[in-house]
This record gives structure tokens, C-alpha cells and sequence, in this order.
């Protein structure tokens, strides 16, 4: 009986402990790709956020790739580092940010620059937490803040600067799709 106890006390431990949502990625309908976003909370203060997402389309006589890595880290509620790889057709981006206890010193390509107040909500989280009440979120992968607005309950949009324009939307707190567009969308949208 205690055996039975303990393996169930285990079950309900490592269901609060983790969160794994994975979307299906669709241009004009079609399923394109996929992306899987993780959270793992270590029981000490530490969050750890993982997305990996690949997608591979033909339109017209181009063949295009793209993958997006994500590890962030987060320690006591804060924005700790992060890792971000962004590849299109073989072309790869890297972004990294790291907390050096009074900055962030954020590398993106051959840029290096800094941010002096610490972060408690940035892209990443955007899969796990409605961003009520937030109007500028910090985006790992571009390492600046975007402007975020409420449109209506559970529906949220920021315009980035390369013409981009995402949708975010969510029912019950829970993310069930982000329509990325700019000319043609792109919907990511939770499998259930």
C-alpha cells in the first residue's frame, strides 16, 4: 500500500513539474511543421523552458527550411539566460542573453548590448501564461522588448519591426494559437 502511495504522490509530482504543448504549424491549411515548447520547473527556484520547432514548405519552385531552438532559463522568477537558434534555408541566427547579477548582456549575431532592469516575463513564457496586463514583452530570439495589445478576452497582437504581425490567442489562460503573418499567415495551433 505504500508503494501505491508513493508511486501516485510521484505521478502527481511530475505532472506539476512539467508542461509539454505541442503545435501543429499550417500555411493555407496544410500542415507545414511542428513546434514542441516544454517547461520544467526544478523545484528550486529554476524553470527551464525548451522549444524546438522545424517546418519545411514548397511554394512555387522554392524549396524553404526553418528551425528555431530555444533553452531559457529562469531562477527565482527571473529571466536567467537564454539560448536562442533561428536557421532559415541553411542561414543560421544565434541569440543568446545572460544575467550577470546587475545586466543582461545579450548577444545577437556580431551585436552585443545590454539591459539594466531584470526581466519576469519574456517571449518564451508567452506558451504558458496569458499575458494579462503586459504591454511590452521581452522576445529572447530578436533581444529587445515588443509592444503587446489586448484586442478582446484572450486575444493579443504585437507588430514587429520586419513587418511581422502575431496573434496571440488564448481561452482559459491556455495558448491554442499564434497566427504569425506577413502577406501570407502561418497558424501555429495546439494539438489536443
Amino acid at each position: 500500500m505504500k508503494r501505491f502511495f508513493f508511486f501516485i504522490s510521484l505521478l502527481i509530482t511530475v505532472s506539476v513539474a512539467a508542461q509539454k504543448n505541442t503545435y501543429d504549424v499550417l500555411l493555407f491549411g496544410k500542415k507545414i511543421g511542428t513546434t514542441v515548447v516544454e517547461r520544467t520547473d526544478k523545484g528550486n527556484g529554476e524553470i527551464i523552458y525548451t522549444l524546438v520547432n522545424s517546418t519545411e514548405v514548397n511554394i512555387l519552385f522554392t524549396h524553404k527550411t526553418s528551425s528555431l531552438n530555444f533553452s531559457v532559463i529562469y531562477k527565482n522568477g527571473q529571466l536567467f539566460s537564454s539560448y536562442c537558434k533561428n536557421v532559415k534555408d541553411d542561414v543560421a541566427e544565434i541569440a543568446t542573453v545572460l544575467w550577470d547579477g546587475t545586466k543582461y548582456v545579450i548577444k545577437k549575431g556580431e551585436e552585443v548590448f545590454q539591459i539594466n532592469q531584470p526581466l519576469d516575463f519574456s517571449a518564451i513564457v508567452l506558451y504558458f501564461v496569458e499575458p494579462v496586463g503586459k504591454t511590452k514583452i521581452f522576445s529572447e530570439r530578436l533581444g529587445q522588448f515588443c509592444n503587446f495589445v489586448k484586442l478582446s478576452n484572450g486575444e493579443y497582437q504585437n507588430k514587429l519591426d520586419n513587418g511581422v504581425t502575431n496573434t496571440y490567442r488564448y481561452h482559459n489562460g491556455v495558448l491554442l494559437e499564434l497566427e504569425m503573418s506577413k502577406g501570407a499567415s502561418v497558424l501555429m495551433k495546439l494539438v489536443q
